[in-house]
């Protein structure tokens, strides 16, 4: 015993063929905008999916409430960013081949490094030909739209990074991502509506300028707040911002030269604004001539410059070009299939000009006519010469043998142009891992084969193991499109079922499979991605989610037709539909099922007839059922997930559906899109910020991303045996494994009430000879306690609580809360033998004046240690 009290104290101190008619091999992408620009596109399916799945209270804009959950996680990762924990619980599985949304891309100072920014999977950095692809902002929410990269502030330092979304989330880096600050000088973050442009000037001085669309305080008599449009400048590389012009209301734009120069051009409304000294003062150089509305702008320096602009005029997107600096206009064309802010013309070619939308549209004779760089679907088959579908970005940059080089950001990765788009290379064929993903399904019969649907990326299917030393998947695009809600009857890929926004996919075939479609039902009511969900008792049967639930049944060698299983009508308001079923794997007559309006029901008989919950989250109106689960240990219990903005985000029941109680204690105001089990009955959620887990018996939900995993959106979960893992699909940073084998901290003495509020958990895996992280969370800023290390659990009452570790002999390492709320306590366990299968365990216990005897203690954490 006394060599196992030394060795404590030590570690305290330190290819396949495809056939699916009757509908096309390459569907046609199905997406845009998440903005309001997305209606004139007709793309308004998927942005209605997603106002429907985060249903909130009128008073409740839950993109706020997301924008504050993401800056909490910037501060947790912040704060764990001090602390280099060497094991880990997550594993990454890629897509290591197939990129999915990129927005910008950005050189270094030096021209050595190329970063850029992605949709929800952060910012990158690799070699200016798109090799070696790191991620550097897996700790900001949302990804970066915009990204400024300027020299670091002292010689030596490293490049500094200044990355924004267009949604109003800036932060800036100084340590290649390690950390993110947000800059100071500009309105509160939780004012900033939105970025519209980061620049910075090519004059040596490093101005970096900011358009900003933000909530002013009025002044005298009105008061109040409105919303603003301003541009804001900084004069030391990002660290500082003022605003240098009011713009009113004006949503307009701002264009520099590229190649040296400080004058700045500036678009507000109708009109068009030169400055001279950087932006501190601006005079009127001319009108364009349309009705104001919203702008783009961007120009040719070798027209001493020639400037386009693509304006809102009415209703309608219109390309003008000014050949005199903004001093007159003349529009050029209507602009159609545009994805706003998508534009930009050449440094060296004043007649090169070009815009993105579901294609790029490029113009050489200065926007007199236009024709597409490629069609959408000649990517496909030739995905390393030919641009994928959807463009959110065009940047034009020094460089290159002719003096520019084009980066286009579309919705399948990065491209690169020598030549003025004459022809494309793909930058993002490894290693470039921000797929964005709807749902995974990894086979029981064959763990290698594991399908994923993505957006606009299409229907994925990996059957080779990583490369050696690796972790990470390649997939094959088996046909194009989104593909979601992936299920099996018998967990294999015999027959696999999926939907695309308009048919089914059916996927036949575990080592070679092949694809075929069939209609949904005919006049129904169903969400954009509709669920389906495969018949435990065939293979080859399966239901389909409306407002009433059908069954399909294979009636030919490869065609299926729809019946109606249950003659129950789920439409108990205008526009309700199922949006969530599951079938008990104990007793597969027992089904939960929940609607779009928060309704839970249950089924005794294999969903024929259906019974509504009495205790449901209708009691609030604004519950979205999303995830569901019906427990593999037990039939009576499920779990209901989806929109917790003004309502629980999660709920249980352990009647069989008679009642659904609230079960989201410590998860934020989120929506739950995911729920999984594993095998020991632990649940594990996937949220838009974060990924989480509670055990059947925990008080509380516990952050399980750490510093780890990505803070993104984690869509989709399955539990995968093989790897004794819950296996999460992102949307925006691919596929990542949390394990639950052997080697891994384990609580216990959960949900015992009194003292015992705080969790204690740890990400890491329990290998000696590296450092390990115990997180502390329940416990208020700035308070003190002690965590609790020992080699035998216990179960002692004290002070109101649980005490859980024998305290002969144990060690007490001293614990502060800080401002993130959790508090991290780093522990490197020496390579002894000493240490191998050793059981260690822990608790915390902080000073709480909240509790009777000023004591609160967390749940008990235990780990066997295992050999490096």
């Amino acid at each position: 015993m006394d060599q196992r009290f030394l060795l404590i104290a030590l570690m305290m101190a330190g290819a396949c063929a495809t056939h699916p008619p009757p509908h096309p091999k390459m569907p046609s992408p199905t997406e845009h905008l998440l903005d309001d620009a997305a209606e004139s596109l007709g793309k308004i399916g998927r942005k209605e999916y997603m106002r429907q799945i985060h249903r909130a209270p009128p008073d409740v804009d839950w993109k706020e409430i997301e924008k504050r959950n993401g800056e909490r996680q910037r501060l947790k990762r912040n704060a764990l960013a001090q602390f280099a924990a060497t094991g880990s619980r997550w594993t990454e599985r890629g897509s290591d081949n197939l990129a999915g949304r990129m927005h910008v891309a950005a050189p270094s100072p030096d021209g050595q490094t190329l970063y850029a920014g992605s949709s929800r999977g952060g910012v990158w950095r690799g070699t200016p030909d798109g090799g070696n692809w790191t991620p550097i902002g897996d700790n900001i929410y949302g990804g970066a739209h915009w990204l400024v990269v300027v020299p670091g502030d002292t010689i030596g330092d490293p490049d500094a990074l200044l990355a924004a979304t267009d949604g109003g989330r800036i932060s800036r880096s100084t340590d290649q991502g390690q950390t993110w600050l947000y800059p100071a000088g500009l309105p509160d973050q939780d004012d900033v509506e939105g970025v519209r442009r980061l620049l910075v000037s090519s004059d040596g001085t490093w101005t970096v300028f900011a358009v900003l669309r933000y909530w002013k305080e009025n002044g005298p008599p009105w008061g109040g707040q409105s919303l603003r449009y301003g541009l804001f400048r900084s004069t030391d590389r990002g660290q500082t911002f003022s605003i240098a012009q009011n713009m009113g209301n004006h949503a307009g734009d701002i264009w520099m030269p590229r190649n040296g120069g400080s004058t700045l051009y500036l678009l507000k409304g109708d009109e068009l604004y030169v400055s001279i000294d950087l932006g501190q003062t601006v005079t009127l150089a001319g009108t364009l001539g349309t009705t104001g509305g919203t702008g783009v702008l961007s120009g040719s320096e070798a027209g001493a410059p020639r400037l386009y602009a693509i304006v809102d005029d009415g209703g309608t997107n219109r390309l003008l070009r000014s050949d005199d600096a903004g001093a007159s206009w003349t529009i050029k064309t209507d602009v159609t299939d545009y994805w706003g802010g998508s534009m930009s013309a050449s440094i060296v070619n004043p007649d090169l000009v070009a815009w993105g939308g579901v294609e790029v549209h490029r113009s050489v004779d200065g926007g007199s006519n236009f024709s597409i760089v490629n069609p959408w679907w000649e990517y496909y088959g030739n995905e390393a010469n030919k641009l994928h579908a959807d463009i959110p970005g065009i940047d034009v940059l020094p460089g290159g043998p002719a003096g520019e080089i084009w980066y286009i950001s579309t919705d399948g990765g990065l491209f690169r142009s020598f030549d003025g788009l004459a022809s494309v290379e793909n930058l993002s064929l490894d290693g470039l891992r921000v797929s964005q993903y709807y749902s995974t399904h990894t086979s029981s019969v064959n763990p290698l084969h594991v399908v994923a649907g993505a957006q606009d990326q299409g229907y994925q299917w990996a059957s080779a193991p990583p490369s050696p030393g690796g972790t990470t998947l390649s997939f094959d695009q088996l046909i194009s499109g989104d593909y979601a809600q992936l299920t099996s009857s018998d967990g294999s890929h015999n027959y696999l079922y999926s939907v695309y926004p308009g048919f089914i996919l059916i996927h036949k075939g575990e080592n070679n499979p092949t694809l075929y479609t069939e209609d949904f039902p005919d006049n129904e009511s169903y969400p954009w991605l509709p669920v389906v969900v495969a018949d435990p008792y065939s293979i080859s049967r399966f239901f389909f989610c409306a407002k009433s639930l059908y069954r399909y049944q294979q009636q030919a060698l490869n065609s299926w037709s729809p019946s109606l299983w249950s003659t129950h009508n789920f439409e108990e308001h205008s526009g309700e539909y199922l949006t969530g079923l599951a079938f008990s794997s104990v007793d597969a007559e027992k089904a939960y099922a929940v609607t779009n309006w928060g309704a839970m029901y249950f089924s005794d008989d294999h969903g024929v007839t259906w019974t509504r919950s009495t205790t449901t989250g209708m009691g609030s109106g604004y519950l979205h059922g999303h995830g569901i689960v019906a427990s593999s240990l037990d039939k009576d219990r499920g779990y209901v997930g989806g929109s917790g903005y003004g309502t629980p985000s999660v709920w249980r029941t352990t009647n069989g559906g008679l009642t659904f109680d609230p079960w989201d204690d410590g998860l934020p105001d989120t929506l739950v899109y995911c729920l999984a089990e594993g095998a020991d009955g632990t649940l594990f959620a996937g949220t838009e910020t974060a990924a989480y887990k509670r055990g059947a018996n925990d008080a509380v939900w516990t952050d399980i991303t750490s510093n780890e995993a990505p803070v993104t959106t984690y869509w989709s979960a399955e539990w995968v045996p093989s790897e004794t893992a819950v296996r999460f699909g992102t949307y925006g940073r691919g596929i990542w494994d949390y394990s639950m084998a052997q080697c891994t901290y384990q609580a216990y003495g959960v949900g015992l009430g009194g003292a015992n509020v705080l969790s204690l958990d740890s990400t890491s895996s329990s290998h000696v000879g590296q450092v390990q992280l115990l997180q502390v969370t329940g416990g208020a800023q700035g308070s003190s306690g002690m965590l609790l290390a020992g080699f035998g659990a216990t179960e002692l009452p004290l002070k109101g609580g649980t005490l859980l570790v024998n305290p002969s002999p144990w060690v007490l390492i001293p614990i502060t809360v800080p401002a993130s709320g959790t508090a991290v306590i780093p522990l490197f366990i020496p390579n002894d033998p000493l240490a191998y299968d050793l059981e260690i365990v822990f608790q915390a216990a902080l000073a709480d004046s909240g509790q009777s005897a000023g004591w609160a203690f967390s749940n008990g954490l235990a780990a066997t240690l295992c050999q490096p």
